[in-house]
């Protein structure tokens, strides 16, 4: 028997009535954004409609919603955790001593992860070919060699884990073998990033950075000694719970949470200021921030000086704002005292 015409109208309004799949949702509705039909059409791999992964994903990411480029070097835009690729175009981010000579330049490649961009012309990082600690070919290093476009493991951010390994990039498979770290975001449209406004990391995000880096921090043959993904020590605790900006100790702990020194532990959320409880972690991205920064190797802050007063005025960059400057002002250290105190190692 056939349909009559008001089954089939009924049949139309019902399925107009379905919300429409959006990017990312693994549904066929969403393709068409990204990729062509036909190999003729495509200018890219995967029949890509453009050049390459990351000028696709910039197409809507860029200045919009998320800002994860940015306009200009000096006018970053908003910041919402991740930071811009755009300190990559960069001459100097050197604020440190001699900072201003241009034998002691620091190139903005080394702002951060050196996404691969033809419109915006950033090439592989000239000084790894591969992941530093790791395996991963810096000339192919894309958004989407973190980030699943096609969010299959409905993960934080997209981001890729042992559920749905493999990252393909212009004919590079990674395997993914750590999870994705679990974790709440703040709204990529609304306010940025702030103390009452900032990213709850959960768990696993050091464990994850590892995938690419492996335990870059673990001293072996870097030099570069610290523990990440620890649990801190009462000290560490009191001392972040307790510290104000250099020169200020008093706090109790309920306006601890410093969103340029982010801490990881179950339970928190995007509005935590504290006190900071037992369970707390010191992750890979307390110090540097996954996309890129005005500070060298994608730092929160610059590790090369002093004081804030210093703070972009060698290089000529962008000045990373300081959260203490109601209280230190430009006395203010490097923001390895949070944990540590004035007593940092140089």
């Amino acid at each position: 028997m056939g349909l009559s015409f008001r089954s089939v109208i009924a049949a139309i309004a019902a399925f107009v009535a379905l919300p429409a799949l959006g990017f990312h949702s693994g549904g066929v509705g969403a393709c068409s954004g990204c990729h062509e039909t036909h190999p003729t059409q495509a200018t890219g791999p995967s029949l890509l409609r453009v050049d390459n992964p990351t000028d696709l994903c910039l197409q809507c990411h860029e200045t919009g919603n998320g800002n994860s480029w940015g306009t200009h070097p000096l006018s970053p835009g908003p910041l919402y955790g991740g930071g811009q690729f755009v300190f990559l175009l960069e001459d100097n981010l050197n604020d440190g001593p001699g900072g201003n000579d241009p034998l002691n330049w620091i190139p903005g490649h080394q702002a951060g992860h050196n996404v691969v961009s033809i419109a915006h012309g950033t090439d592989a990082d000239p000084d790894f070919l591969m992941s530093p600690g790791g395996s991963y070919p810096s000339s192919n290093l894309h958004c989407t060699s973190c980030h699943d476009p096609h969010g299959r493991g409905g993960h934080f951010r997209l981001l890729y884990g042992d559920d749905f390994p493999e990252a393909q990039v212009n004919g590079e498979v990674f395997t993914y073998t750590r999870p994705a770290p679990e974790a709440v975001g703040i709204a990529l449209d609304g306010p940025e990033e702030s103390d009452v406004n900032h990213t709850a990391y959960l768990s696993g995000t050091s464990e994850w950075c590892s995938n690419c880096h492996a335990l870059y921090h673990d001293g072996s043959g870097t030099g570069l000694e610290h523990p990440s993904g620890e649990i801190l020590d009462s000290d560490i605790i009191d001392m972040y719970d307790n510290y104000r900006g250099t020169g200020f100790l008093d706090g109790d702990g309920t306006q601890a949470y410093l969103a340029t020194v982010p801490i990881e532990f179950p339970g928190s959320t995007t509005t935590f200021r504290g006190p900071t409880p037992m369970t707390a972690r010191v992750t890979c991205l307390s110090c540097h921030r996954a996309h890129a920064s005005s500070g060298p190797r994608s730092g929160r802050w610059d590790f090369n000086i002093a004081t804030w007063v210093e703070e972009g005025v060698l290089s000529g960059s962008y000045a990373i704002p300081n959260p203490y400057d109601a209280t230190a002002g430009p006395a203010q250290g490097r923001l390895c005292e949070k944990c540590h105190g004035q007593n940092v190692p140089e």
